[in-house]
């Protein structure tokens, strides 16, 4: 596992550097921008706004207070503060990595919305909350979840909401494709992080 983890890190470290010394990448991104807008122009504007309403946070809130209802009751004191903590988690990263890459966001003419003019851009913090979060209910109902069902409904909700989050993203045009695939690779780095820790505690 720990190989895992320097491979994903060496992964977004490089991709880190591309998208600081390398422009190319982000005509890449602008294109790809345009290529999705494009091709999902037909959809209505609350679709890929979604992730900035009340839904997003629900996301949030739901599994943190599902999971940590279920930790209390089974005394699962390090699976409580393991999870409930991948939100500060993240946010901290955040709050460091955005001003040292320094990134802009994509240009107003590529926005369809103006929701974030003035903040940063890599790494995309929706989609790094996102994959983190919900890569650990993956985790958490593959471990725990005896319903076969249930555990299938709640995976595969897990994979969607982690792949339209970051589609919403470049949708609207606030985020480089790069900002959300840097996310998560960054956010893999810090899921196989945690559930290396979390064997390590069990």
């Amino acid at each position: 596992m720990l190989r895992k983890i320097i491979i994903l890190a060496a992964i977004f470290i490089l991709l880190t550097f591309l998208i600081i010394f390398c422009p190319v990448v982000t005509q890449w991104d602008r294109s790809l921008i345009m290529f999705v807008q494009d091709h999902l122009s037909f959809s209505p504007l609350w679709v890929p706004m979604l992730p900035d309403c009340i839904l997003y946070s629900a996301m949030i809130i739901v599994p943190i207070a599902g999971f940590g209802i279920f930790f209390i009751k089974k005394r699962l004191w390090k699976d409580l503060i393991l999870f409930c903590s991948v939100p500060l988690v993240t946010f901290l990263l955040n709050c460091i990595l955005k001003p040292l890459v320094h990134r802009s966001r994509p240009p107003m003419e590529y926005q369809i919305t103006s929701i974030h003019p003035d903040s940063f851009s890599y790494v995309s913090s929706h989609s790094l909350v996102t994959i983190c979060l919900w890569g650990m209910v993956i985790f958490y109902l593959n471990k725990y979840c005896k319903n076969r069902v249930l555990k299938i409904a709640g995976v595969s909700v897990a994979i969607l909401w982690i792949l339209f989050v970051g589609l919403s993203r470049i949708w609207l045009g606030v985020h480089n494709p790069t900002d959300v695939f840097g996310a998560y690779v960054l956010g893999l780095v810090l899921v196989t992080v945690y559930i290396y820790i979390e064997k390590r505690l069990s």
